[in-house]
């Protein structure tokens, strides 16, 4: 690329923009410049919320500082994105315009849980640090009743977590010495599954029914009452609880929306061997990127890879581009 030293911005400190980052700070040195924009000033692990959950970590555990990013020649910007202007090529940053040559966008999904009706009022859930943390102190101080695991319609991330999560419940009750104190039921919108009992979708509902964990399939939520503590869902299903746990509905990040960079609930579109996008030396990776897989970190990771190879193949003309062949389920 002419030798012009470039400037890659990276926007999000999730599994995804950290990988990027990373990986092109090694690869292209002090020659260029590589950014990485998050509004948190520590990368958090999510996939480490389950455990967070039922007191098996510490937020502490489960977070380290972006600043550490320095030592891989990245700069580390602690900043809200107010938006994203692709026709100048620039960031709009709470601090001011951050300009680019390339930009790679992993913003993930939001949580969104006031899009269920009573939902934020009755309901717990583990897909933040903050929720996390208060779903540990009320399921310390449950003693017994029934809890109602459940999730909204929708993309979410990571789709097995609802299943880990019903496990991980038996078995904290377990450890606890009062399980049998405790109902433990499941629903979701999505049908019943079937199929060989390798299948993922009848291997997972095979072991929540060996937990004695009551499954629910076509039961889609429209909404909760906190007073009466039941969860109402289409047709006239009800579902009473004494604790609710439920995935909260995501929504794209609102500065995608705002920017207009989203064409549906799935995030931006992207080419499915390179996660371009539509606007020039523009990338999606993650949770943001509309692409036919898991929203999990490992995808996000193995995105973060094959853009940042191809990133540092374009400008400096070493190497072998690549296109994306996911591992995952």
């Amino acid at each position: 690329m002419n030798g012009a030293r470039q400037r890659i911005v990276v926007l999000g400190g999730g599994s995804g923009g950290v990988v990027a980052a990373t990986r092109l700070g090694r690869s292209l040195g002090a020659e260029h410049e590589v950014t990485l924009v998050d509004r948190r000033s520590e990368h958090i692990y999510m996939p480490a919320f389950m455990f967070l959950m039922v007191g098996q970590r510490r937020p502490s555990d489960i977070s380290r500082k972006l600043k550490k990013l320095e030592r891989r020649n990245v700069r580390v910007v602690q900043a809200e994105i107010t938006g994203i202007d692709v026709k100048q090529q620039q960031v709009v940053l709470d601090t001011g315009p951050l300009p680019y040559d390339h930009l790679i966008i992993s913003l993930g999904l939001r949580t969104a849980p006031e899009l269920v009706p009573g939902s934020a009022e009755g309901a717990y859930h583990a897909w933040e640090l903050e929720a996390a943390v208060k779903t540990q102190a009320a399921l310390a101080a449950f003693e017994g009743g029934r809890i109602v695991v459940g999730i909204p319609p929708g993309p979410y991330r990571c789709p097995p977590a609802p299943f880990e999560t019903q496990w991980m419940l038996h078995d904290y009750f377990t450890r606890r010495g009062i399980r049998d104190r405790v109902q433990i039921d499941y629903f979701t919108p999505n049908p019943e599954p079937a199929g060989e009992e390798h299948d993922p979708a009848v291997w997972m509902d095979a072991q929540s029914r060996a937990r004695g964990i009551e499954q629910h399939y076509g039961f889609t939520v429209e909404s909760v009452d906190p007073e009466a503590k039941v969860v109402r869902a289409l047709y006239g299903y009800t579902l009473p609880y004494d604790l609710l746990f439920l995935v909260p509905r995501h929504e794209p990040a609102q500065v995608l929306l705002d920017s207009g960079l989203v064409d549906s609930r799935l995030g931006i579109g992207v080419d499915y061997d390179t996660l371009a996008t539509r606007w020039d030396n523009v990338y999606a990776i993650g949770d943001c990127a509309d692409v036919p897989a898991s929203k999990a970190g490992i995808v996000a990771h193995q995105e973060a890879e094959v853009v940042s190879h191809n990133l540092a193949v374009a400008i400096t003309g070493r190497g072998r581009p690549e296109t994306l062949r996911l591992h995952t389920i």
